[in-house]
């Protein structure tokens, strides 16, 4: 018995000194955490409300019309210097019809959006707060804290005046509903002139005809290629304003060639693989040959980032928003559909459904017969 005593004693001592450590663990880690929420993400999240305030304000002090400034906001261009500078860009290369955004009524505002960016902070650190013994300070988060812990002047968001009642149902916050793309004027030259300006990009060579003595004819190319070719041209067409050869009215064919190809591929690949998919790269040789499918602009990727993912958590909420984006952001059908020949082919939702279909078929839907 006292053997067993003399156990059972170790033990228990063992088991206190285990359950001590876990205890000094979980009090450093909670301390941890706790540093990190006040000193990081707090005031980080202050940091990015007033910057995005602050862009917000800019644009109704500029535009006569606040619902300008609305739309920027639902759609997120006030949340960074990039953005802002998109906004501007899209501005100066659409017309907007200020009557019809002005008579609209958006079914939430700058304050209804905050709120509810408050309240999904505290949702989202309640627990941290309730163990860290702010739970009887009510709702914290950066929407409430910057007295209490930061020692910043609380700012006041003003309320938007004169809204009236909203309609039955929602308006439209996509751009495209409100804006049209403004008709170059700018010569870029004869279709030959620009495939031979284009033909040094993007593998587009591959279809260059010439004739017996060598010399340029033209340019013939299919399926995704061809539709490259087309969002290509689009997009010089949209920038040839910027590249006037002097006081002519023809554009540096040249030069414009260039800053579409770069045009492009931000808004197309760069932004997937930026903001929206991880480990984004084009398929290689074998994995096109494992899936069966060899179309030219086939891309794979690891998954959707972490931040897409937080703030799109469910299949609908991912595809609504690049689908938003296609439309806001691509302003012809051919750059639309490079964008979803150019998504990530082994990316499915929950139910095994291909995003880069789902985006085809939200263009037209004989596009993913032909694709398949």
């Amino acid at each position: 018995m006292s053997a067993f005593r003399g156990i059972a004693t170790g033990f228990l001592q063992a088991k206190i000194r285990n359950t001590e450590a876990n205890d000094a663990l979980k009090a450093r880690v909670l301390e941890t955490a706790s540093n990190t929420l006040l000193t990081e993400t707090i005031p980080n999240a202050v940091e990015a409300e007033n910057f995005r305030k602050s862009n917000y304000d800019t644009l109704v002090a500029e535009f006569k019309n606040p619902n300008v400034a609305e739309l920027a906001d639902i759609n997120e261009f006030t949340k960074t210097k990039e953005g802002m500078k998109k906004f501007y860009d899209f501005m100066k290369e659409n017309k907007l019809d200020d009557k019809k955004l002005a008579a609209v009524n958006f079914d939430t505002d700058y304050n209804t959006r905050y709120d509810k960016r408050g309240m999904a902070f505290k949702e989202k650190f309640d627990p941290l707060f309730k163990q860290i013994g702010f739970d009887e300070m009510g709702g914290l988060g950066p929407y409430t804290l910057r007295n209490q812990l930061l020692d910043t002047e609380e700012k006041q968001i003003p309320e938007v005046k004169d809204v009236a009642p909203a309609p039955p149902e929602p308006a439209s916050t996509k751009l495209a509903d409100y804006f049209t793309p403004m008709q170059s004027t700018i010569d870029l030259g004869t279709p030959n002139q620009v495939d031979q300006a284009i033909q040094g990009f993007r593998g587009f060579d591959q279809g260059i005809i010439r004739d017996a003595t060598g010399a340029f004819v033209g340019m013939e190319l299919f399926g995704e290629k061809a539709n490259e070719r087309n969002a290509f041209k689009a997009v010089m067409t949209r920038i040839a304003p910027n590249y006037v050869i002097g006081d002519t009215n023809k554009a540096d064919l040249t030069s414009t060639a260039q800053v579409a190809d770069k045009v492009l591929f931000d808004q197309t690949q760069g932004h997937i693989g930026d903001q929206i998919l991880d480990g984004y790269k084009g398929a290689t040789f074998k994995e096109k040959i494992r899936d069966k499918n060899f179309d030219i602009n086939r891309y794979n990727a690891a998954g959707f980032t972490k931040s897409f993912n937080e703030a799109h958590p469910t299949d609908d909420n991912k595809i609504k928003a690049i689908i938003d984006y296609m439309y806001d952001n691509l302003q012809t059908r051919a750059e639309r559909v490079h964008f979803a020949q150019s998504f990530a082919a082994n990316i499915k939702d929950s139910a095994g459904n291909s995003y880069r279909n789902m985006l085809l078929i939200a263009i037209d839907p004989t596009l993913v017969i032909q694709d398949q």
